[in-house]
């Protein structure tokens, strides 16, 4: 752990960097925070590395003297048990987390200390918005995941002061009264990845968590996803989501979870699915190096494109899901299966006729 030389005594603001092998983004992170518009006395950094193996730790002390920060490290142990040393560390009464590939705009501090004034009540959290950087705005899967897939974030359907539930205290982009956490509950360390931030919100849920949408606590994305490492995560989604529905019973969590669709459908498409997504990144590379060509894709087409990438993850999740429960990739020779070779029309996936 180190601390520089002139933290503000009382923060009224703490912002918590979790972070994890991402030292060739933290300078930028760091220089939107720098760049904050809120004064130095009212806000401070804790910055959680969890057990980082690259140059994280440099580049960390190269800031300490630039910004009010703190920085504490962990043996490796995942977001939710970063988070939670967070909690503990920070001394301002509002906790805003914030992701190690994200920007803050220059009133990402100030839009979320300001909604938390205007709705004191210790049970109001706040979700910021997030965009994407331009480089990586028109890649397929990202244009896809943050608009009709939604699988990563997507706003279209919020107004700016909209209250909103427990499912929209999505990590990194939201922020609530530390009271909260130290007196109702602090995230389960058993989520590495994913699921951590809806199943704290599902526990505070009854003790009337509200998230009220603020778009001017603004932050942009910086780091790109490929199809293969959105697959990778779907598939750790779908793990998490596994052991969100085991750790509460309740059929609202199992049909958020995906759980009773996802073991009823792994039987039909185990044998398959390396073929479903192999087709599906294929469209991917043609769409990558169709780029933002003019005239743009009709309608249906991009709707085809969609249903593509959604089946995809969805699958992805599937696996997750079946890999968590312990269940056998395939239950029976591929020729035996129930649905022995998908029909991509029946999945919502345009095929060329091909068998893959």
């Amino acid at each position: 752990m180190f601390e520089p030389t002139g933290l503000p005594a009382t923060p009224e603001i703490s912002a918590i960097l979790t972070t994890y092998n991402r030292a060739h983004l933290l300078p930028r992170v760091l220089e939107g925070l720098a760049a904050q518009r809120l004064a130095a006395h009212r806000f401070e950094i804790v910055v959680i590395d969890d057990g980082s193996t690259d140059e994280t730790q440099a580049i960390l002390a190269a800031w300490a003297e630039r910004l009010p920060m703190r920085v504490l490290r962990q043996a490796q142990s995942g977001l939710a048990a970063a988070k939670n040393l967070g909690i503990f560390a920070c001394r301002a009464p509002i906790i805003v987390f914030l992701d190690d590939d994200d920007v803050a705009d220059s009133n990402l501090l100030t839009g979320h200390l300001s909604a938390h004034l205007r709705h004191p009540d210790v049970n109001v959290a706040v979700l910021g918005y997030t965009d994407l950087a331009a480089d990586i705005a028109d890649l397929p899967v990202m244009r896809h995941v943050t608009g009709a897939g939604s699988q990563l974030f997507s706003y279209g359907w919020m107004k700016p002061g909209q209250m909103l539930s427990y499912r929209e205290f999505w990590g990194g982009r939201s922020s609530c009264k530390r009271a909260l956490l130290i007196e109702h509950g602090i995230f389960n360390p058993i989520f590495r990845f994913g699921c951590e931030d809806i199943e704290l919100a599902w526990r505070l849920a009854p003790m009337g968590l509200r998230v009220v949408y603020q778009p001017s606590a603004r932050a942009t994305m910086i780091r790109g996803l490929t199809f293969r490492d959105f697959c990778h995560r779907a598939r750790r989604q779908g793990r998490s989501q596994w052991a969100f529905a085991n750790l509460h019973g309740a059929q609202e969590v199992r049909d958020y979870c995906e759980i009773d669709q996802a073991l009823a459908l792994w039987p039909k498409v185990a044998a398959d699915i390396t073929g479903i997504l192999r087709w599906v990144e294929g469209l991917d590379a043609m769409m990558r190096a169709r780029g933002t060509a003019v005239p743009a894709l009709a309608t249906d087409t991009q709707a085809d494109i969609d249903e593509a990438y959604a089946t995809a993850f969805f699958l992805c999740r599937v696996q997750g899901i079946a890999e968590a429960a312990g269940l056998p990739p395939i239950f029976k020779r591929p020729e035996d299966l129930p649905v022995s070779r998908m029909d991509f029309l029946d999945w919502g996936v345009q095929s060329d006729g091909k068998t893959l």
